[in-house]
């Protein structure tokens, strides 16, 4: 991947107004995880995948759908189309659709690039960094965020089936409970 390309993609996520630093650590931690668990994958592809697997839930696209929607799904779906204006062949869009279809889908796929955004995502969405999205979605409603605190532990810590990701993840999901105890002590359950 070079540069130039990364730059492009990093320019294409700011237009849609997404989530550049997520994007950023999910892609930083899907190669760590490769390395540890000796995990061949495809370099370009892997960055795709960790800079789109969410397009559908940006701002631009998410407008478009009516109430809930299964946003990897959703992604998946526009996958194929950018994945050819960056100039990705027919064999890596197969690779790029799955992982990005199954990169919140416990157990789902096949390929190396899929587990791994899969692990890395799941990582970044549990500890501090799920605190800090859900009171940020939520800024007067602490039981509403308190909600998504508890339910984004479940279901990111779900996804996690690496060995390296499990050791990286442990030490988020005691936090993660431990700010969670923390915050019902302090708010003696007022909030």
């Amino acid at each position: 991947m070079t540069n130039e390309m990364l730059e492009r993609m990093e320019a294409h996520i700011t237009r849609l107004d997404g989530n550049l630093t997520h994007v950023k650590r999910v892609l930083l931690l899907s190669k760590l995880i490769a390395e540890k668990e000796n995990m061949p994958y495809g370099e370009d592809i892997l960055a795709f995948v960790a800079y789109f697997h969410d397009i559908a839930a940006y701002p631009t696209y998410a407008a478009s759908y009516k109430g809930s929607f299964d946003h990897a799904l959703e992604s998946s779906k526009l996958a194929p189309d950018l994945a050819k204006e960056y100039g990705y062949d027919n064999n890596q869009i197969e690779i790029i659709v799955e992982a990005v279809k199954y990169h919140d889908k416990a157990g789902m796929g096949e390929h190396n690039e899929t587990r791994l955004i899969r692990n890395a995502d799941g990582i970044d969405y549990i500890g501090y960094m799920a605190v800090a999205r859900d009171f940020v979605k939520f800024p007067k409603d602490m039981r509403k965020a308190m909600e998504m605190v508890r339910q984004r532990k479940v279901t990111f810590g779900s996804l996690i089936d690496l060995d390296y990701a499990k050791s990286l993840a442990a030490p988020r999901i005691r936090e993660l409970d431990n700010f969670i105890e923390r915050f019902e002590e302090e708010s003696f359950g007022i909030y």
